[in-house]
């Protein structure tokens, strides 16, 4: 929260026809906006679209987490191409598909094996919900769907 206050003491104000006081411009890309803002309770990460005219703000999109604020700003303003990025479903679809491959696949070797594990942990680290339901399983607090998340 320290960082936080000290990054939010740093930030020029956001100004902006309509917008209420407490806002500051974090970052600023191709007609977007990325802002926090002081709220009762720590602060408020918003992103937003300038309007045509470049007085106003449009469009916002709220968050508690300035990870999550950082990370639509990025696809938002086309820093990043959202289509080339894969969703938390086609993530675990892939884990479940690499799962299957090496327990149906005899014939891996060790390269291709530490690969995979390799892109399994990593899928794991972006999506911690299927090592959360492999415990659960492996605790037998759910049914082994045999899908693996």
């Amino acid at each position: 929260m320290t960082k936080l206050i000290e990054l939010y003491n740093q930030l020029k104000p956001l100004k902006a026809d309509g917008l209420i006081e407490g806002y500051r411009k974090i970052l600023e890309h191709d007609g977007h906006v990325l802002a926090m803002g002081k709220m009762q309770e720590g602060f408020e990460f918003v992103t937003w679209r300038y309007t045509y005219d470049g007085n106003s703000v449009t469009l916002g999109h709220y968050f508690t987490s300035l990870e999550a604020a950082k990370e639509d700003f990025a696809k938002r303003s086309g820093l990043i191409n959202a289509d080339r990025m894969f969703g938390e479903t086609d993530l675990k679809l892939i884990h479940s598909s690499l799962v299957n491959y090496v327990g149906l696949n005899g014939n891996l070797n060790y390269k291709d094996e530490k690969a995979i594990g390799s892109i399994l942990e990593k899928i794991e680290l972006l999506v911690p919900e299927i090592l959360r339901h492999e415990k659960l399983e492996d605790l037998e607090m759910v049914a082994d769907d045999g899908i693996e998340l």
